[in-house]
């Protein structure tokens, strides 16, 4: 192939992954209009209302929905589940949109919240543990259940890797961290790595096959067609949950129930570990 040939490939291979940030980009923005168009029309409420209304992280979409159902299935009440980034949520909530549970990151972003009264911080409990696993489109030898960085490092080795967009996403920040380890730049001039948007950009880049790996959360990966090979030695992400200002419900019931035996399970199925107080105690001792 001549200088020339392979510098149009991959002129043509940048363009297509620019292309594709961008389609994700108008993707996610429209996503995040129809949350606020559909929170716009909940609008005010009687203090009475049987619903709730729920926001959380989008990684935790399916299994807030599951929870939701049989929380309704259990009660009658409807659980109406909204996911949005944390600072986004918070911020819509800030303007006077409904909500009245919160699943949220854990960190600078809920203690401000906490501070500014966004949420009633009385009502704050470390609810869930998120880990971050490799995925493939390709099976491996067998599941590793703590990568080491020796591990990722051949794993990846020669294959395009896919990881969410650092400055949003902490398992994209967490994938930077894994890879500075290995002596890999994440950067517009390294081609074997690719930024998503978010970690269910990752999972279209490779179900496209833009790219061969991926770094997701755990609970991506149990909604996932890729195969999870590995599962990263890397601090987990962790979730609160709290009741939000003005809530138009009673959440006590209901967030009772989170700590209950069929919460958890449905948690655990979707990939995620839900966290006692005691737990939480005892990780800040």
């Amino acid at each position: 192939m001549t200088d020339t040939a392979f510098g149009l490939d991959a002129a043509r291979e940048s363009a297509d992954v620019i292309c594709l940030a961008c389609l994700f980009r108008r993707m996610w923005l429209r996503a995040v209009a129809t949350l606020l168009c559909a929170i716009a029309l909940l609008g005010p409420v009687d203090a009475s209302a049987r619903d709730l209304v729920v926001y959380g992280e989008p990684t935790l979409e399916k299994a807030l929905k599951s929870v939701g159902a049989l929380w309704q299935a259990r009660t009658g009440t409807r659980v109406n589940i909204f996911v949005a980034p944390t600072d986004l949520s918070y911020a819509q909530i800030d303007r006077g949109a409904r909500c009245d549970v919160i699943f949220a990151l854990a960190g600078a972003a809920t203690e401000e919240a906490a501070r500014t009264k966004i949420i009633d911080a009385t009502t704050i409990s470390r609810a869930l543990r998120n880990g971050l696993v490799l995925i493939g489109t390709e099976p491996g030898s067998g599941r590793i259940p703590e990568a080491s960085v020796a591990d990722v490092s051949r794993l990846i080795a020669g294959k395009r890797l896919a990881i969410a967009n650092p400055d949003r996403d902490p398992a994209g920040a967490r994938a930077v961290e894994l890879l500075r380890k290995i002596g890999i730049v994440v950067d517009d001039r390294n081609k074997a790595v690719a930024v998503a948007e978010s970690t269910a950009g990752v999972i279209s880049l490779l179900a496209t096959n833009k790219a061969q790996l991926g770094i997701v959360y755990s609970s991506d990966a149990t909604a996932s067609s890729a195969v999870a090979l590995a599962m990263l030695d890397l601090p987990p992400i962790e979730y609160v949950v709290a009741q939000a200002r003005d809530p138009q419900s009673d959440t006590r019931p209901f967030m009772t129930f989170l700590k209950s035996a069929e919460a958890k399970a449905v948690f655990g199925s979707a990939g995620l570990a839900p966290i006692d107080d005691a737990q939480s105690r005892r990780r800040q001792e």
